[in-house]
C-alpha cells in the first residue's frame, strides 16, 4: 500500500468514526433596536426564521443600495425557485446613523427596497452596542462645509439561522447568484451528526 493510499484510509477512518465538532464565532449575541413603527424589537423577535442582517445607513450614496438590492435580487430568486426556503427567510437593515436616520428617513428609505425588509434603528448606544457584537466597522468621515458626512463601515450580510446562530457571511463581491446558492446550501444542511 502507498503513502498516498495510506494517509486517505486514515483520513476516511477519522471521518467516519468521529463527530465533526465546529465552534460558534464569536459574532452576534442578544441585541434591542426599534423598528419602523417604533415597537422594541430584539433578536428574539426573529427565533424560528433565517435573517439576512445588513447594517448600512440611509444617506449611502451606493454600496448600501447596491447591497440591499441584492438581497432583493436573492430574496425574488428564492421566492420563485425555493419557496418553501423563502418563507422563512427575514431581510434585516439596521442603521449605524441614528443621528440622521430616524423612523421617518428609514420609512422614506425603506421605499425604494425590497417589500420584506426589516429596518432598524435605535438611540445611539444601542446601535453601538450591536454593532461591537457584530463587529462592524463604522467611522464617521468628515462634515462637509454644508454639514453632510458618510459613514465608512464593513460591507457583510450576516445570514443567522433560526436560532439566531450564524449560519454564513456574505461580501460585496458575491453575486445575488452566489448567495442564494450559499442561503440554499446552508438550510438545506443536515449535520452528520
Amino acid at each position: 500500500m502507498t503513502i498516498a493510499r495510506s494517509i486517505l484510509l486514515l483520513i476516511s477512518i477519522c471521518i467516519t468514526n468521529f463527530q465533526i465538532i465546529a465552534g460558534k464565532p464569536a459574532v452576534g449575541g442578544s441585541w434591542s433596536l426599534v423598528d419602523l413603527d417604533g415597537n422594541l424589537v430584539t433578536n428574539k423577535s426573529f427565533e424560528g426564521k433565517w435573517t439576512l442582517l445588513y447594517f448600512g445607513f440611509a444617506r449611502c450614496p451606493d454600496i448600501c443600495p447596491s447591497e440591499m438590492v441584492k438581497v432583493g435580487k436573492v430574496m425574488d430568486t428564492l421566492k420563485k425557485e425555493h419557496p418553501e426556503l423563502h418563507k422563512n427567510i427575514q431581510p434585516i437593515f439596521v442603521s449605524i446613523d441614528p443621528a440622521r436616520d430616524s423612523l421617518k428617513a428609514l420609512r422614506d428609505y425603506a421605499k425604494d427596497f425590497h417589500p420584506s425588509y426589516v429596518f432598524l434603528t435605535g438611540a445611539p448606544t444601542m446601535v453601538q452596542a450591536m454593532a461591537k457584537k457584530y463587529r462592524v466597522y463604522m467611522s464617521k468621515a468628515d462634515e462637509t462645509d454644508d454639514g453632510d458626512y458618510l459613514v465608512d463601515h464593513s460591507i457583510v450580510i450576516y445570514f443567522h439561522d433560526e436560532t439566531g446562530d450564524i449560519a454564513d457571511c456574505f461580501t460585496q463581491s458575491m453575486r445575488p447568484s452566489d448567495v442564494v446558492e450559499k442561503v440554499v446550501e446552508r438550510m438545506n444542511f443536515v449535520a452528520p451528526y
